[in-house]
């Protein structure tokens, strides 16, 4: 039957519509699987985009919203809750001496670039290609789906390219692109911008293009110069955080923004997010300050209710244990895969995010690295083969340069995992490998 598409793309998020597939209609999702349209049963491996941490139907989250049906669960005022909530978020991470809830990550990277500028009385804030902030106008510069990747200036510095149409090339004279892993580019762009640098933002680990770690001591580099040349040191955590960890990649990697932002895994699937940051700069959010962040539906109790349970949950670390093993198994799984069908791909993950990076042999230090090698056409091939013959949600999804990571979850299981490779390699063996 033809759907009359009321919903523009028939999907009610641009990111549903998955390449070479097109949007996937579901009755039911339970645990780590989701139930199409025909009644068939997929394992998922996108997981709410990294959101559905616990899985689709976590019991956890639903006592949480059961308690809080009672409370007046729709209500955004204060609570004991809302307090506690603070509480053990600031206890757990290393940066958080105060907490601010938002509704998104893209409210919250949005935020904290407001909040820097406001701090420092700068405006220009650096980011690094392939890293994703949201949709924001101000930080949506060269990433995935910008139409080319931009050239290298003499500087260092990144030719601006936005992500979208409809954002003015005015703001892309407050962001300034840096290639991820390229410390003289950072301190060349330093010295370009003298006085003028409000801040840093990065995602610790690029989980946006695949899994790309940052460089031995890079991170430290970074909070040495963001500390030297008076700018904020802002780490993006809505993909890495709480899922390696309580503390997050600042933890693993032992270095403390200024700043960091959280979403995703701080809900297991219910919408809230968080600024998080020392009290010097947090305190200069309304009401103690002048920087404005409020809106109608932060910190609505169902989310405050949910959140306090997912940490609550999370913290003796058995889940993290859990999923470390399963990610441990994939990456062990899918280059065995590759390797028999000898096919070059490197394979990396962080907190259950596993970056699958076809045609390269050896780890990538950069976006331009995996535009250069990563093979398109052929993983599109693969992706829609997996999805449509073998009943594997997500696994091994291709955005436009990169890949999109392969997502676990509590739910997943070491079962799971076996029949992921075994279909994998049942299905590279009805195509034909070819690179870029």
């Amino acid at each position: 039957m033809q759907m009359q598409e009321t919903r523009v793309g028939n999907v009610l998020a641009g990111w549903n519509h998955l390449a070479a597939i097109g949007p996937v209609q579901i009755r039911n999702a339970s645990g780590a699987r989701i139930q199409v349209h025909s009644g068939k049963w997929h394992d998922d491996y996108i997981m709410g985009w990294g959101s559905c941490f616990l899985g689709h139907d976590s019991t956890v989250i639903r006592e949480a919203i059961i308690r809080a049906l009672s409370h007046g669960f729709l209500q955004q005022y204060e609570t004991d809750e809302h307090q506690e909530l603070s509480e053990r978020f600031c206890d757990m991470v290393p940066c958080a001496e105060k907490l601010r809830l938002v509704n998104s990550g893209l409210e919250a990277t949005m935020y904290a670039t407001r909040i820097a500028r406001a701090a420092t009385g700068r405006k220009v804030i650096f980011k690094f290609e392939g890293h994703f902030h949201g949709l924001n106008d101000s930080l949506y510069w060269n990433v995935d789906s910008s139409p080319r990747c931009g050239e290298i200036r003499e500087s260092g510095t990144l030719e601006p390219v936005a992500g979208s149409a409809g954002i003015p090339p005015i703001f892309g004279q407050l962001t300034v692109p840096l290639p991820w892993n390229d410390l003289d580019a950072v301190r060349r762009a330093f010295e370009m911008y003298a006085d003028d640098v409000a801040g840093i933002i990065l995602e610790p680990v690029a989980l946006n293009i695949g899994c790309i770690k940052p460089d031995e001591g890079f991170l430290q580099a970074l909070r040495e110069l963001a500390s030297r040349h008076g700018a904020l040191l802002i780490f993006d955590e809505v993909l890495t955080g709480f899922r390696a960890n309580m503390g997050g990649a600042q933890k693993d990697y032992g270095v403390v923004p200024d700043i960091a932002t959280y979403g995703k895994a701080f809900g297991c699937g219910i919408p809230i997010a968080g600024i998080a940051g020392k009290a010097d700069y947090m305190d200069i959010i309304a009401p103690r300050g002048p920087v404005q962040i409020s809106g109608t539906n932060t910190g609505r109790y169902l989310s405050v209710s949910v959140a306090l349970a997912v940490l609550d949950y999370l913290k003796d670390g058995a889940i993290h244990r859990h999923v470390a093993m399963l990610e441990d198994q994939l990456k062990r799984g899918l280059r065995e895969v590759f390797d028999q069908h000898r096919i070059p791909c490197h394979v990396d993950g962080y907190g259950g995010r596993v970056g699958v990076h076809i045609g390269m042999a050896k780890c990538p230090r950069t976006m331009k690295d995996i535009h250069q090698a990563y093979p398109v056409k052929f993983a599109r091939k693969l992706f829609q083969l997996l999805s449509t013959e073998y009943e594997m949600y997500g696994f091994l999804l291709p955005l436009d340069y990169c890949p999109e990571p392969v997502t676990l979850s509590a739910a997943h299981t070491p079962a799971m995992i076996v029949d992921a490779c075994d279909r994998l390699s049942s299905a590279l063996r009805r195509l034909e490998y070819h690179g870029n």
